[in-house]
């Protein structure tokens, strides 16, 4: 039996990839904790901070979607495999996807750590 090796590297962005899912799914948890208290009788006041938060979750998504898929093609880059072109996005060096993760992960959990204090000190 041959076992092959993953590249650091390699090993490191296929557990980025599994975090950003991690993040995806935090995120949809967040929103449904969101769609209650919609439907409580929280005050005006409270209801536009749901707006706020509900356009932080949005773009989030729309950050991890991105995330996501630069970090695969980056992974294919980096492989032997073949390679596809897309000219709609450049596909970024391992250091910059490593930057780029980093501020991922610092955003996401300020957007947590606000989303607790809304739900613990607002709500």
């Amino acid at each position: 039996m041959e076992i092959t090796t993953q590249p650091a590297e390699q090993q490191q962005m296929n557990a980025w990839k599994e975090e950003v899912n991690d993040v995806r799914t935090e995120v949809k948890m967040m929103r449904e904790r969101l769609e209650q208290i919609v439907l409580s009788t929280a005050p005006r006041e409270i209801m536009s901070k749901v707006e706020h938060f509900e356009n932080r979750f949005l773009r989030q998504r729309e950050v991890a979607d991105e995330m996501y898929h630069d970090i695969k093609q980056c992974s294919k880059k980096l492989s032997d495999q073949p390679q596809v072109v897309h000219d709609d996005r450049p596909v970024d060096d391992y250091q910059t996807i490593q930057h780029r993760m980093e501020i991922f992960q610092k955003l996401f959990i300020e957007l947590k750590d606000d989303f607790n204090h809304f739900i613990t000190c607002d709500v």
